[in-house]
């Protein structure tokens, strides 16, 4: 499932002045061509109808308000600013698309609950996840967690 027509211009750039932030190129033509995509329980975040069947699960809108209110607590590391969710992680947790203003620009990091919102992998780019998730590969990069960060966090 995808949004018939894509989404307008015009609408990608209210998503990029609301985060105040220039998405990655890949991530804008997706956007254009499809608007979201759904497909058998998994999907892509992005522009969604208002009154669509998915506006709740599928829009980045609200799954990047609802993870950064979720993760808006001590004990966890804060979602970045310089992006946006574009999926969440079944297992607790989130994947984050890095801006262009972003070191990391285009990259896609998966930040877990359980490792308190650090980020356990990474895709170099948009098209990488994207292909993860249709055709399995290629596997994500592992990312340094800090395990005493988290053992910190348990004790106290």
């Amino acid at each position: 499932m995808f949004r018939e027509g894509g989404a307008s211009e015009e609408e990608i750039i209210a998503l990029e002045t609301c985060y105040n932030i220039t998405l990655p190129n890949d991530y804008r033509e997706f956007l254009h061509k499809f608007g979201f995509v759904a497909w058998f329980g998994d999907y892509v975040c992005g522009l969604v109808e208002e009154n669509a069947r998915l506006s709740k699960s599928c829009n980045v809108y609200r799954k990047t308000d609802y993870y950064r209110d979720f993760y808006n607590r001590a004990e966890f590391q804060s979602v970045p600013t310089d992006g946006v969710i574009i999926n969440q992680y079944d297992g607790g947790g989130y994947y984050f698309l890095f801006s262009q203003e972003s070191e990391r620009a285009g990259e896609v990091g998966l930040f877990l609950t359980e490792t308190y919102g650090q980020e356990v992998s990474k895709f170099n780019t948009f098209i990488d996840y994207l292909s993860f998730l249709i055709n399995d590969t290629p596997d994500p990069e592992s990312v340094d967690v800090d395990y005493d960060k988290i053992m910190d966090i348990i004790e106290d």
